[in-house]
């Protein structure tokens, strides 16, 4: 008893620490890294990058968070970028600046839904992902996944 109630106190100190000094949120042992993408059919050709559990499963019951470095990353940061006219480098690199993006993107989510739907947190997850909107990408005429612009929900 007296070794878990020692464990325990440490974890909550190293949380409360890390707290303080800035460290940033990580997926949980719960939670599921996106480490992948799914396209998503948009209409016609297009389709949406969606971030998901690997092989394109369509499971979008994952996490996109900081620290974190794939192909799913690449994915949010370019429909922050096309979608939430952020300004973030897109180099698969789940940062301070993506993470500030996706604040920005998740308060923006807010204003137009008219209501705190989504917790302004820096986390891409399921339930940002329900209300998230994502580029397009054409894929007609021998286009390889040429980027739209254009941006829709899932």
């Amino acid at each position: 008893m007296r070794k878990s109630l020692s464990a325990g106190i440490l974890s909550v100190v190293f949380m409360a620490a890390a707290s303080l000094f800035g460290a940033a949120p990580t997926a949980s042992a719960a939670e599921v890294p996106c480490n992948g993408f799914t396209n998503v059919l948009a209409w016609g050709s297009w389709y949406l990058h969606v971030p998901s559990t690997s092989g394109g499963s369509g499971n979008y019951n994952c996490v996109v968070v900081r620290g974190n470095h794939n192909i799913a990353v690449l994915v949010v940061q370019e429909s922050l970028n096309a979608c939430y006219a952020q300004s973030i480098g897109e180099d698969s690199d789940f940062g301070p600046a993506t993470e500030q993006a996706m604040k920005n993107a998740q308060t923006r989510i807010n204003q137009y839904w008219g209501t705190n739907v989504l917790s302004v947190d820096g986390r891409f997850g399921p339930k940002t992902s329900s209300y998230f909107e994502f580029q397009a990408y054409d894929y007609s005429g021998g286009q390889d996944g040429g980027h739209t612009g254009i941006c829709y929900q899932r």
